[in-house]
């Protein structure tokens, strides 16, 4: 006797079927579509071609001239930047003394690699600067890797032009780190043998005396006077007239103004 074949059938009703049912296929459709095409890009496709599409491995620039490194990273499509330079002994001034992320590390195109570039060495001389202009002597410390401190002493000197380099602290020639800092000492020129006297009448006795002595001379006695018609503490006369020529280091006498 024949076995008959067992036929089974879904009913539902048409309204079910077009709002309900086919719907539903349709999105489990498009998601079963989306997770496919993720694991394809992102497992299959990878193990097949070996690497992903947007990520490398990070190139090892160390030890190398930060220009060299920094178009070795660009041919890749990485960006680099400074993070820090650091003094080392063994890595020449310039060239790359590490990274981040390290050499091997999965890295995505278009991000930038922060490398810490070598100084040189911490111990340099101090070069000879004797007689050079003051831009030219900055422009020479700097190149040999020593800050310039900003501030600047001026001295007296009858063997080095105005405004020249007499000499550094630390000395030229010292051996010293480069971190410190470098002081200029620069050339007024010869010593002056005469001073004008400025005029100090009508100032009160503390801006006299700063101007006396700014102009190379010294304050010497100081008389007071009564005079109703001036504040009291008012500079009334000096010795030496206004504008004259006078030696270096002469004294000036004041007479200042007081009220008894």
């Amino acid at each position: 006797m024949k076995q008959q074949t067992k036929c089974y059938t879904i009913s539902m009703p048409v309204r079910t079927f077009w709002t309900v049912f086919l719907p539903l296929c349709f999105f489990l459709f498009a998601v079963g579509s989306l997770v496919g095409f993720f694991i394809v890009d992102r497992k299959v496709m990878p193990k097949i071609v070996g690497v992903h599409r947007d990520v490398l491995p990070a190139p090892d620039v160390r030890g190398m001239e930060y220009e060299a490194a920094r178009n070795k990273f660009y041919g890749v499509g990485l960006l680099t930047e400074v993070r820090a330079r650091e003094f080392d002994d063994s890595v020449p001034e310039g060239n790359v003394l590490s990274q981040f992320p390290d050499p091997g590390e999965t890295v995505k195109k278009g991000r930038k690699i922060a490398v810490t570039v070598s100084r040189g060495p911490e111990a340099a001389r101090v070069p000879t600067l004797r007689g050079i202009n003051e831009r030219q002597a900055r422009l020479d410390l700097r190149k040999g890797g020593f800050n310039v401190s900003a501030n600047v002493r001026k001295e007296f000197s009858a063997s080095v032009p105005l405004d020249a380099v007499i000499e550094t602290f630390p000395p030229a020639g010292t051996i010293t780190s480069r971190a410190m800092d470098v002081d200029l000492i620069l050339s007024r020129g010869p010593r002056p043998t005469h001073a004008v006297m400025p005029n100090v009448i009508g100032d009160i006795l503390s801006e006299a005396k700063k101007k006396v002595v700014d102009a190379g001379l010294k304050v010497g006695a100081v008389t007071y006077q009564n005079n109703a018609t001036l504040v009291p503490g008012t500079v009334m006369s000096q010795s030496a007239s206004p504008g004259a020529n006078v030696p270096l280091e002469s004294s000036v006498d004041l007479v200042i103004s007081a009220i008894k």
